[in-house]
């Protein structure tokens, strides 16, 4: 056995979701199993509809806010949307792909994509739903045993 990799996506946030996705499929280029478990607002990154509108945290809008006084002044819904426009300019201006790229990618690849069932009650999501290529929603319990099947895990958060 090999080690495994888990990592748990709890944010819908692009600013947390972009390196979830970074690690898992350099983990993955790497040889090691590797998969995601999506609860909570992690779910959106799964939804077909939803992962198109992904908004960045208020902890990276406010870092933005920063390093631009035009920014200061905005109410956090205002604040989020510039600052979530001014990340995918960003982004594509240095050809990073988009989530939706990333995700593909990482199906591709071979990164087991957990949906998590209880996420799914809690959001009224059906599984159709989801995008294609990811596994059929599972607990929590299940997720952890696939990560330590292996004989060593690495587990982080997002």
């Amino acid at each position: 056995m090999a080690t495994k990799v888990g990592i748990i996506v709890l944010s819908g946030n692009i600013d947390k979701v972009l390196p979830a996705f970074m690690l898992a499929n350099t983990s993955v280029s790497m040889g090691l199993e590797t998969g995601m478990f999506f609860s909570f607002y992690g779910i959106n990154v799964l939804h077909k509809e939803n992962v198109k509108n992904l908004n960045i945290s208020t902890d990276g809008a406010k870092f933005f806010a920063n390093f631009n006084p035009q920014l200061q002044n905005l109410s956090d819904p205002q604040l989020i949307e510039e600052t979530t426009k001014m990340l995918i300019d960003i982004l594509t201006q240095n050809r990073m792909p988009s989530i939706e790229d990333m995700v593909k990618q990482a199906i591709d690849l071979g990164v087991k994509l957990f949906p998590c069932n209880t996420a799914m009650k809690l959001f009224n999501i059906k599984q159709e739903e989801l995008i294609d290529g990811v596994e059929k929603p599972v607990g929590a319990s299940t997720f952890l045993n696939f990560v330590n099947s292996g004989d060593k895990a690495i587990v982080m958060n997002f």
